[in-house]
Order: structure tokens, then sequence, then C-alpha cells
């Protein structure tokens, strides 16, 4: 995310977090919209779309780095070259915190509020990451390739994601993963194709090494704020 967002709201579209804020409430929450794939490179929603009722996630952002568009750029040349499949580059890359859930509007705020208060104290932290994976979303309609967490990296993570999910629970939302694979996807493609995808590991590993050393400061930058995406609307939570 850009510098330029404001710890409320901003209107900048995120791939994929204001004092008080508020929306047209001429809206019916049941009124469905019919989804059309075509707009969206093939993609299908995991859930429908209805008005007043707004997908959004906890993330941190990694889309403004020269060395993790470094990495995306070189891995997605390599498996154009190796493969028949078309990999398409994260707009947004990020780590996520939640799984992508709903909220309705009229919960916003006080979500907002609840997950500041829950975030609140958590100090800034550097990550490591430790190679390349191959994931697949719960449907199983789309591959990606992503760039993993280590290990040793892992703790100040899980305790965001534990100030999250009490957050969460409060609204009855669903909690992170149990077995939780902190990750950065950086291409993703249609379908499931993750053993097409780890047969081309040892060649993109490589690619991980060299550029991971040539750019870690940028790669491996210190995380300093979290995002809340909700909608088309952006929050922040600086780290102290």
């Amino acid at each position: 995310m850009g510098s330029n967002i404001d710890q409320q709201i901003s209107t900048k579209n995120a791939k994929l977090p204001s004092p008080k804020l508020q929306l047209n409430d001429s809206t019916k929450d049941t009124e469905i919209v019919e989804q059309d794939s075509s707009k969206h490179q093939g993609r299908t929603r995991s859930f429908p779309h209805e008005r007043g009722i707004w997908a959004s996630y906890v993330f941190i952002d990694y889309s403004d780095s020269d060395g993790w568009i470094e990495m995306q750029d070189e891995c997605k040349t390599v498996l154009n070259s190796a493969t028949a499949l078309d990999f398409i580059p994260i707009d947004q890359m990020h780590l996520s915190l939640t799984k992508t859930f709903t909220i309705r509007h009229h919960n916003i705020t006080p979500f907002v509020e609840n997950l500041r208060e829950q975030l609140n104290g958590h100090r800034r932290f550097r990550l490591e990451f430790s190679g390349l994976d191959v994931y697949v979303n719960e449907e199983r309609t789309r591959t990606f390739l992503g760039v993993r967490v280590a290990e040793e990296s892992c703790g100040p993570l899980n305790e965001l994601v534990t100030s999250a999910d009490e957050c969460l629970s409060e609204y009855k939302l669903p909690l992170f993963y149990a077995d939780r694979a902190f990750h950065v996807s950086i291409l993703w493609c249609l379908g499931d194709r993750e053993a097409e995808v780890r047969k081309g590991l040892p060649v993109l590993t490589s690619v991980f090494e060299r550029v991971y050393e040539e750019e870690y400061c940028d790669i491996s930058q210190l995380v300093k704020k979290l995002w809340f995406k909700c909608g088309n609307k952006m929050f922040h939570f600086d780290l102290i």
C-alpha cells in the first residue's frame, strides 16, 4: 500500500485491509449480483456477492517492493518456458493473517475498533523466507506459487493471528487455519495444477535463492504495519 493512505478511509483498490465509516443503507442486503467469470480472468467467487456484505481480510503488504516484483517476474519467466500453463502475476502481493471473510456494512466500524484494540501493543518485526512452494485454494480452483516464511520467523505471525482470531470470534467469523502455512503468493493459474508446478520447483528454487540473496533487504523488510481490506476500503494498524 502506498504511504499516502491515511489511517482512516482510503478509496484505493487493492489481490487483496476512518473514523466512522458511513455507507449507503438503501440497498438490500439480500440482493445478489450475478457473477461473470469472464470479467475476473476466469476466477469464480467462493461466496456470492451480495450488496451490503463486504469481502474482507487482514494482511501484510508486499506489493510496493522492487525485490518482490523481481522475484515474481523471474519465476513467471521460468514457468512460462517450462510449462504450458498461463501463470498470472498477483496484483497485490501480500501475506494473509486471516481467511477472506464477509462482514455486513453496519459491523465494519465496531469491527475495526475491536481489531485495533486487539492488535494494540504488537511490535515491529522482520520476516525471513525459506523458499518456494505450491498452494491450492480450498475450492481447488486456483493454483498459486508462493514464497514461504521460514519456520523460525513464524512466532510473531502466530501472535498476530491469535489477536485477529479473538476479534473474529466475537463476530462469529471464520478463524484462521489451525495448520498454518504462512506465505506470500506471487503467481497464480486456473485449476488444480499442483502436481505440474511441483515438477518445476527445483529450477524455481534456484531462482529464489539467487534473487533472495541479491534483494534480501527489500524482500525481508521490517514489518511496520498491518492492513485490513474491506470491500474497496482500506484501514491500517501501525506496529510499535
